[in-house]
């Protein structure tokens, strides 16, 4: 027979290993898109969402940008997840990465007029990303195949995070892709980030009538 000492003894055993295990899971939430969403990037439990405007979303209750500023921070390295890239889709995802801020402050600072600031040196709300893949294309297929051949994509996160808590606040996983001659990358950029503008403005409602992301 088993003492109750040895008994208790293995009982807080078997609690240890369960917790240990829940805590290991937690912090290793599933990779969506692919591979390219890294939930862990964000924080601890970060359900996103899939909707028409963001590919992938996920928002505190409560959000709200109205009456805020938002400190629109440098991004940074690219951290190309996907499929091999060579040396010119690396140059197109390091040139992004530093364009995105800039680009990102503008359309915000249009989008959120009279609702909300945007500044680079502070704020309420601080505001970064990075590029987790990017194929510059090719121009010369675009052009002479068509139908989707050379289509460039970049695909980033970015994470708002409160500044006084230290707390995330919302999360978006979005990919934009130019698949005709018609159109840069860059061009479908700018036109996602005004989108977006509008989207923040409205307090990324669109979250609340997504999808639960499964993959």
């Amino acid at each position: 027979m088993i003492g109750n000492g040895r008994r208790a003894g293995m009982a807080l055993m078997a609690l240890a290993l369960m917790l240990a295990a829940g805590t290991a899971g937690a912090g290793d939430a599933k990779k969506l898109d692919k591979g390219l969403l890294e939930p862990a990037w964000f924080g601890p439990q970060v359900e996103f969402r899939t909707t028409d405007g963001i590919d992938y979303v996920w928002v505190k209750p409560g959000f709200s940008v109205k009456g805020k500023k938002l400190k629109v921070d440098a991004w940074g390295d690219p951290q190309l997840l996907g499929e091999d890239r060579d040396a010119k889709d690396s140059a197109k995802a390091s040139e992004l990465t530093e364009l995105m801020p800039s680009r990102l402050r503008g359309a915000l600072s249009a989008s959120l007029a009279g609702v909300a600031e945007t500044s680079k040196d502070a704020g309420d709300i601080v505001v970064t990303g990075r590029i987790v893949d990017c194929n510059a294309g090719s121009k010369a297929a675009k052009f002479l195949v068509g139908m989707g051949a050379g289509a460039a994509t970049a695909t980033f996160d970015i994470k708002m995070v409160d500044k006084a808590s230290g707390e995330l606040v919302a999360a978006i996983h979005h990919r934009v892709v130019s698949g005709t001659s018609m159109s840069e990358i860059d061009d479908k950029v700018a036109k996602w980030l005004e989108q977006f503008g509008g989207e923040l403005k409205a307090d990324l409602a669109l979250a609340a009538n997504g999808k639960v992301a499964k993959k």
